[in-house]
């Protein structure tokens, strides 16, 4: 139980809203992360800077992805990437925007990735961002977008209770 209250504590964030500051203290000594006062509409700087301070996004392993697309050196946010896939002798990064066609073997552009909990190589040549599974069956994750991507029949079991521990770990994000 000491080990859950740990993971809540740093996945909830206490702000205090009331029309006095006579228990600011105590809202302190609460661990609160912020204490507002009433009406919002006259501390508007003091809620979004609340706001800011209680962004609950976890640290990403890694923040952007460098790649060639043609002759153009891109920094992809890696946030912004549903998968990657290499077809037709092609690597291409998927984002809800577009499909960007890019320089290099898949092993050479996941590389970085592999080392970020958010990216699972669901099948050969798949490199799939968990943030953005919608649903998982026994041979597929469904996508945000509605895609589907196979999962590996050799490993399906795993690759599907990977995602569940990544989900239930905290760190999956409700996109």
């Amino acid at each position: 139980m000491i080990g859950h209250l740990n993971l809540m504590t740093l996945l909830c964030k206490i702000v205090f809203l009331t029309i006095t500051e006579d228990y600011a203290r105590m809202g302190y000594s609460l661990s609160a992360s912020y204490y507002l006062l009433k009406p919002l509409s006259l501390h508007q700087a003091d809620f979004e800077e609340a706001m800011e301070l209680c962004q609950l996004k976890p640290p990403y392993e890694v923040m952007t992805l460098s790649v060639m697309a043609g002759r153009q050196k891109l920094e992809l946010p890696t946030e912004k990437i549903l998968y990657i896939d290499y077809q037709n002798r092609m690597t291409r990064i998927h984002t809800a925007e577009r499909v960007i066609p890019v320089s290099g073997g898949f092993q050479e552009v996941t590389a970085a990735l592999q080392k970020d909990k958010r990216f699972l190589p669901c099948y050969r040549g798949v490199l799939i961002n968990m943030d953005y599974i919608s649903h998982v069956d026994s041979q597929a994750f469904r996508l945000i977008n509605g895609e589907e991507l196979p999962i590996a029949l050799r490993n399906g079991k795993q690759l599907r209770e990977t995602y569940r521990q990544y989900v239930f770990s905290g760190m999956g994000r409700i996109v």
